[in-house]
């Protein structure tokens, strides 16, 4: 399967020393698995929680339980733990070469290359060609993705943003998807679900109405809200006794684009309320992520 997209900002995979050396597959790949997870919780599906000790899947073949009772769908595709990824992917541009440069331009067209090592089927395909479709149409990809719009353009540069383009062959939806999902390992879990998620086009947030939005203070140094929304918006920080934590709402310049998630539905709706009170009386489309899901 091969998906084509079209960069409208520069895509950051990674590098040594915190520099865009060349482009790294593994960079989009996590990207992808990402949203392929959001997906599939939002479809109702189970999406474990990769970095989480107690929760993340893990492949023991001495179990008597088949590949499925002990994955999630999304690890079951990308790879964990004893069980290999089932594609490897290129980055390829328009002449069919492996692209070694970084994507550091926008109206750069790329072709993402999905080679199988073991048979995926037409479920697999059809959920990971959506993944891309809805990063590109609502969302980002790669790193770099939390620098917040403001007028120093090197501070708050866009990075992630590409237009999608086509793909060949075309994936349809299956009509056993439901039956797909639900073969494999079911827990609940309280992470990004494609439902709770918010998208805006055509209006962008400044650095200081985000901090505004999130509770900080207008340099983003203090603490000034306190309300739940806002405690689950900005993250935290990472300090020697807790892991950092990423803000959910993100900001973008180029295409005048804001996409986020929230806990639930109360909370989206809550937040979808106040960007509109920040945005004012500006023209701009606002969607939830279970609009989204109906477009697919």
């Amino acid at each position: 399967m091969e998906i084509k997209l079209r960069t409208l900002t520069p895509l950051w995979t990674g590098g040594v020393d915190q520099t865009s050396d060349r482009l790294h597959e593994t960079g989009l790949i996590g990207s992808l698995c990402w949203w392929y997870e959001a997906l599939v919780r939002g479809l109702g599906g189970y999406a474990c929680d990769p970095i989480s000790r107690h929760e993340r899947c893990e492949y023991d073949p001495k179990k008597k339980e088949p590949p499925e009772k002990q994955l999630c769908p999304a690890c079951y595709l990308f790879g964990c733990t004893g069980w290999a990824r089932k594609f490897r992917l290129q980055a390829i541009d328009t002449n069919g070469k492996i692209i070694k440069d970084p994507l550091a331009a926008p109206n750069i067209e790329f072709v993402l290359r999905f080679v199988e090592l073991r048979p995926m089927v037409d479920a697999e395909k059809w959920l990971l060609a959506r993944t891309v479709w809805i990063a590109a149409t609502y969302g980002a990809l790669g790193g770099k993705t939390t620098l917040k719009p403001q007028k120093d353009l090197m501070k708050g540069a866009d990075y992630g943003i590409v237009q999608w383009v086509n793909v060949s062959p075309q994936a349809r939806k299956p009509n056993n998807l439901n039956e797909y999902l639900s073969q494999f390992r079911q827990t609940k879990v309280s992470m990004p679900d494609l439902r709770w998620f918010f998208s805006v086009q055509g209006a962008f947030l400044w650095r200081k109405q985000i901090n505004n939005l999130i509770g900080l203070s207008e340099n983003g140094q203090r603490v000034v809200g306190n309300a739940l929304y806002q405690e689950f918006l900005r993250g935290r920080r990472g300090d020697a006794h807790h892991d950092a934590i990423s803000k959910k709402i993100f900001s973008f310049r180029v295409e005048e684009r804001i996409w986020g998630y929230a806990r639930d539905a109360a909370m989206r709706d809550e937040i979808i309320s106040h960007i509109r009170s920040e945005l004012g009386q500006a023209s701009y489309i606002v969607k939830t992520g279970e609009e989204v899901l109906n477009e697919l």
